[in-house]
């Protein structure tokens, strides 16, 4: 038995670090914005899951916004974007606190929305400087944002 045990915890770790391998490295305009499509929709389920009190599924959208916010660093790295670094750590930042709020079991509702709108506004600080709509009204990266792009 303790040897299942083993092995099942090896398998997990492993599965983990393969999982982590393979986080995509996002470099290109058009990766950051597949990447942000992912996060528009699971922030908007965020909003109506609070307001509805369903926090089971607030922290399974949540993790998605979370992850698509660090896997658009490496972008704003290789850009060298200081600023979009900035917005991104305090949305971060934001994210992590309103993750804490609705761990428990008992959430305050008032502070959970509280908290879910300060995470829509650190994502807006850097969305009011590097997006912008097409002429379909898709959201792009703000043309010449990068400098010469």
């Amino acid at each position: 038995m303790r040897v299942r045990v083993y092995a099942a915890a090896m398998l997990c770790a492993w599965s983990a670090a393969v999982v982590g391998a393979q986080a995509p490295k996002v470099t290109t305009p058009e990766e950051l914005d597949k990447v942000m499509k992912k996060a528009g929709p699971a922030m908007q389920a965020v909003g109506k899951a609070v307001g509805a009190s369903q926090y089971a599924e607030a922290r399974t959208q949540i993790a998605i916004v979370r992850q698509a916010v660090l896997d658009s660093q490496q972008f704003w790295i290789e850009h060298k974007r200081d600023d979009a670094l900035k917005f991104n750590k305090d949305t971060l930042a934001k994210l992590d606190e309103f993750s804490k709020l609705i761990e428990s079991d008992t959430v305050d509702a008032a502070a959970a929305g509280a908290s879910v709108k300060a995470v829509g506004g650190a994502c807006r600080s850097c969305h009011q400087v590097y997006r912008a709509t097409d002429a379909d009204n898709n959201f792009i990266l703000k043309p010449g944002s990068l400098g010469g792009q």
